[in-house]
């Protein structure tokens, strides 16, 4: 992948104006966030071929091989970091819409930040503010072409529900495009728009979850993402849960 190439193909006002290219990082959101410390400018982008110590959530290890496309980018949202995980959910859509738009291929979302194919995961997102949300950045893993024997189990590439080669370039192209698109709703505040999006590619809403959370575990019915980002859950005795931070699972186990 060429950055020249990408940068000539790109369609974008400032998302991915700057790039910072490595062969091997720690994280790119490690890169990311020292960068956004040291004033990078909105829209800055970290990308790398593999990574040693890619995360998820919770500090969970990220599998980064080569075959993958890793990347983070720098935000400076005016906003108050409870509004953070819309900015989590937002980000999901752009995956799933620039996937759909470079691969032909429908991606969709699992609450809160799984991006799957045929109930395969394929690629998450990890958003880390800085000091009272001054910056944010925006990580994003997904598996492109990566090696079987390379993942862990339940997931997945790309690769292997396209109908034809997948291009990391264009697919890099067409996330920074998405998220600038994004990006800009969000900080224009339609959430409306964003929220309607996440619904038509969620997975999670309608079936039965089981919800892990710091106070123990709840079962029910994944019923709506609610306006802060939240997770609805209809509980067996009719009441409501919302479930801003936790481990959603079906089937016995955490997902």
């Amino acid at each position: 992948m060429e950055l020249e190439e990408v940068g000539r193909g790109l369609r974008t006002r400032y998302v991915g104006r700057r790039v910072h290219w490595f062969e091997q990082v720690t994280s790119t959101n490690d890169v990311a966030r020292t960068l956004a410390e040291q004033g990078a400018p909105e829209g800055t982008v970290v990308v790398a071929r593999t990574q040693t110590e890619g995360r998820g959530r919770l500090g969970r290890r990220w599998a980064s091989p080569p075959g993958g496309l890793y990347l983070s980018v720098v935000l400076r949202p005016i906003a108050a970091p409870y509004e953070l995980p819309r900015l989590g959910l937002a980000v999901g859509v752009a995956c799933s819409r620039a996937v759909e738009r470079s691969c032909g291929v429908q991606l969709r979302l699992r609450w809160p930040n799984d991006l799957v194919v045929d109930g395969k995961k394929v690629g998450g997102v990890l958003v880390e503010s800085g000091p009272e949300a001054r910056w944010v950045v925006v990580g994003v893993g997904i598996n492109v072409a990566v090696a079987p024997g390379q993942l862990p189990e339940g997931a997945a590439s790309l690769v292997e529900f396209a109908k034809g080669p997948v291009e990391r370039t264009a697919l890099l192209q067409a996330l920074l495009a998405e998220l600038e698109l994004v990006y800009e709703l969000f900080r224009g505040g339609d959430w409306a728009t964003l929220l309607q999006w996440w619904r038509q590619r969620a997975t999670t809403l309608g079936r039965r979850v089981r919800v892990h959370v710091a106070s123990g575990v709840y079962e029910g019915t994944a019923e709506d993402v609610d306006e802060d980002g939240a997770l609805v859950v209809r509980l067996p005795d009719g009441s409501r849960k919302r479930v801003v931070a936790g481990e959603v699972g079906w089937g016995g186990t955490t997902r």
